[in-house]
Formats: structure tokens, C-alpha cells, sequence
């Protein structure tokens, strides 16, 4: 009686990231390994995957002799999700598919960051004799963020600072905040207008004479 074949998924996936147009492009490589043909070398594997244990999807079938790894690189992947996989393997001249067990991985999330003065977006104009801006930022999948423009140093993935401009023009102060893992940062702008202080007020008053 002819051995059924046994096989394994190695958990180890291999992600790639790219981001395009602020969108987060996610590949990943699925591992699966034959340990034992089954004394029948010729086989043919594939993996499926999908968000559910239903899988829904199935990778190109891959001709493959005997014992080892074999791998597929899935595309396009959408970000922050959850996917299940299995390797599956099948002797090419019998009908017997078989596939290991589910396993799972998540992709990455895009970094997301908003930066806000005195609570809105920006543009703002402030008077000279009003001129401390309040500065609020939050951020999502961030380890950590940068300032720069008119303002700089290390900042907290979220917070708030006040700042108390002195020369009037128009600031800019922008916040740049970075996943380590993945590599993909993301920035926003804030503008604030300074006024120039108002003209001086004078009157005339009356004279004083002196006898």
C-alpha cells in the first residue's frame, strides 16, 4: 500500500512593505515543507488562505520532487488584517490532497498621525497679543515621532505643547511618526499665522501752560 505523504507549514512568514500614494502595500511569503512523500516523489503543492478559517483562496499549483520547502509570495494584501493559511499537497498522479494545520498572521497598519493647533487643522491666525499656540498631536502603530519646521526634538507617539511665538509670519510645524518594524512613517502640517501688532493708539491732549 502506497505511504501517504506528510508535510508541515513552517510558521515563519516573510512581510514586505511598501507604501504608495499613503497606502500601505503588504506582501508576505508562505513556507510550507513536505517531511515525507510517501515513497511517490512527484507531487503538486499549493496554499490556501483567506480571512476566516474558510480560506476562499487558493495560490497558483506548484510542480515539486520529493522532500523540502516550498514557498509562494502573496501580493496586494489588505493592512490591518488577520489572514488564516495552510500548506496543501496532493501526489500528482492520485487524488489524494491533504493539507496541514491553520495557522495565522496580521498584516501591518499603516502609521496614521494628527496634528492639531489650538484644536483644528490649520490653518490659524493669531493676534500678537495672543500668540501662544496650543500644539496637540495623537498617532496610531507609531513607536515614535519628530518635529521639525518651526518647532523640533523627540516627541511622544501622542501629547500636546504649548508654544509662544515671538516674530510675526507664518509658522509651520510639522510631525513625522515612524513604525520601527515596518519602516513606514507618516507626517502632518499645521500652519499658524502671527499678526503683526496693531498700530499704536494716540491722542492729543491739552496743553499744560506754565506762568
Amino acid at each position: 500500500m502506497r505511504k501517504k505523504f506528510l508535510f508541515l507549514i513552517l510558521i515563519s512568514l516573510i512581510f514586505g512593505v511598501l507604501l504608495v500614494r499613503g497606502v500601505l502595500a503588504v506582501s508576505a511569503t508562505l513556507k510550507g515543507e513536505i517531511t515525507d512523500d510517501g515513497g511517490d516523489p512527484n507531487l503538486l503543492v499549493w496554499f490556501e488562505y483567506g480571512t476566516t478559517q474558510g480560506y476562499g483562496w487558493t495560490t497558483p499549483v506548484q510542480e515539486k520532487y520529493g522532500n523540502g520547502e516550498f514557498t509562494y509570495t502573496l501580493s496586494g494584501l489588505q493592512e490591518c488584517v488577520t489572514y488564516h493559511y495552510r500548506a496543501c499537497a496532493k501526489h500528482k498522479n492520485y487524488n489524494d490532497p491533504g493539507c496541514g494545520q491553520d495557522q495565522t498572521f496580521t498584516t501591518p497598519c499603516s502609521v496614521q498621525v494628527d496634528l492639531k493647533a489650538n484644536g483644528s487643522d490649520g490653518p490659524i491666525t493669531l493676534s500678537y497679543s495672543n500668540r501662544t499656540v496650543n500644539l496637540s498631536w495623537s498617532s496610531q502603530y507609531a513607536d515614535f515621532c519628530q518635529a521639525s519646521g518651526d518647532w523640533s526634538g523627540s516627541k511622544s507617539t501622542s501629547g500636546s505643547e504649548q508654544i509662544t511665538l515671538s516674530t510675526p509670519k507664518t509658522y509651520q510645524f510639522n510631525l513625522t511618526c515612524k513604525n520601527y518594524s515596518t519602516g513606514v512613517e507618516k507626517s502632518d502640517l499645521v500652519e499658524v499665522i502671527l499678526q503683526t501688532p496693531g498700530a499704536p493708539k494716540v491722542i492729543t491732549k491739552g496743553v499744560v501752560l506754565t506762568y
